[in-house]
């Protein structure tokens, strides 16, 4: 049976906000700024379970939706919540950001999410909204090629005493653009290589999991840092579309457990920094090479040197410092590096978060603007 129909013209001063909102076939709902929520429409009950009446009133975070990201870090906090970085910013979100809500029976549903800040006449923030969509059966596909890119990147590393090997990985979209990967060589050393291929997204990842067969074929020159990123080079250049515009940076680091000596070429990337223990300030390792397949012959200049008991080698992608803030200022290498000091990289995995932590405040944007790896190796004593 069809409904009937108005056929006279509309004034939308018939309608109110609720109304419209409650037509949508997405989820959407109102907070105020301290991420209360004042409004809860009819499709976000369909989507997540929670019914209207037990949640206005509630914050979000009040063990209701508790986003988690594409990499299961709770949002709740204040520098992750998209919602709450809208309205502090004041801007909404560029496109939507894949997060998981937890649904009223404890499950995760994946939704597609965009957020805004909302403005009283005055142009305050006042508040700030929420829409999203569910997205159970693409997340499924999705799922199944992370898996795969996962399986294409790693630090390949036994526990060992003699040194600790510890990553940060935040990539911009669900499937990344940095490639890194770390084993230990036949003889005892380590081969460490992080790549950066330009862009983010599918296309990029697409180009990791090339690198990943890169790897394999070239590991008979894994031990020597100058010849692997000059044949990877070549390699990377047969690969190359002009049409797609390939284009990758990296540093391949070797590193001996027993003595502390470390070796590494980079190429197009920046030079990886030393911390020595107890000390505030870091020093830059001066190393250059062109970028990967830029060149048909490239040479590859090394550095080298030894870490003594405690001391730190911090290796990053331009994502850790291409970051500007909301009067577009970009932060920089120079002020990443006194920021990654400033951390205490003597605290591990716990100075890794708070660095990237900072970035994210740094920032005038939702979410940082891309991938972020962070790749520390330390001597142990």
């Amino acid at each position: 049976m069809n409904e009937s129909l108005r056929t006279e013209p509309l004034n939308l001063a018939e309608l109110d906000a609720a109304a419209i909102l409650d037509s949508l076939p997405d989820g959407a709902y109102i907070t105020d700024t301290t991420r209360r929520i004042l409004f809860w429409n009819r499709a976000a009950e369909q989507i997540t379970g929670w019914q209207r009446e037990r949640v206005l009133g509630h914050r979000c975070h009040d063990n209701i939706l508790c986003h988690i990201d594409k990499d299961g870090h709770r949002l709740c906090g204040n520098e992750h919540c998209p919602l709450h970085r809208a309205m502090v910013t004041g801007t909404r979100s560029g496109k939507p950001m894949l997060l998981f809500a937890k649904r009223d029976d404890g499950s995760r549903v994946p939704v597609e999410v965009a957020v805004a800040p909302i403005r009283d006449a005055t142009d305050t923030v006042v508040g700030g909204i929420e829409i999203f969509r569910d997205l159970s059966p693409a997340q499924r596909e999705m799922n199944r090629a992370r898996r795969i890119q996962r399986d294409t990147v790693g630090l390949r590393l036994a526990p060992d005493e003699r040194f600790a090997v510890r990553l940060r990985y935040t990539p911009h979209d669900e499937l990344g653009g940095d490639f890194y990967r770390g084993e230990t060589l036949p003889d005892g050393r380590l081969a460490l290589l992080l790549a950066d291929v330009v862009g983010h997204g599918i296309s990029a990842a697409l180009y990791t999991m090339q690198l990943r067969s890169l790897w394999e074929e070239g590991r008979g020159l894994l031990a020597e840092p100058d010849r692997f990123l000059a044949w990877l080079s070549g390699r990377v250049e047969q690969l190359t579309d002009d049409r797609l515009g390939y284009f990758a940076t990296a540093v391949h680091t070797v590193y001996e457990p027993d003595t502390g000596r470390f070796r590494l070429g980079v190429a197009g990337h920046p030079p990886p920094v030393l911390v020595r223990s107890g000390a505030s300030q870091a020093e830059r390792l001066q190393t250059s090479g062109p970028g990967l397949g830029l060149l048909p012959e490239p040479e590859f200049e090394l550095a080298s040197g030894t870490l003594a008991p405690g001391d730190q080698l911090l290796l990053f992608t331009d994502g850790a410092f291409e970051i500007t803030n909301a009067s577009d200022e970009e932060l920089g290498e120079e002020k990443f590096i006194e920021w990654a000091c400033e951390a205490g990289l003597e605290r591990g995995e716990a100075a890794l978060t708070e660095l990237e932590e900072n970035l994210l405040r740094y920032s005038n944007r939702l979410s940082l603007p891309d991938d972020l790896t962070l790749i520390q190796l330390e001597r142990k004593g």
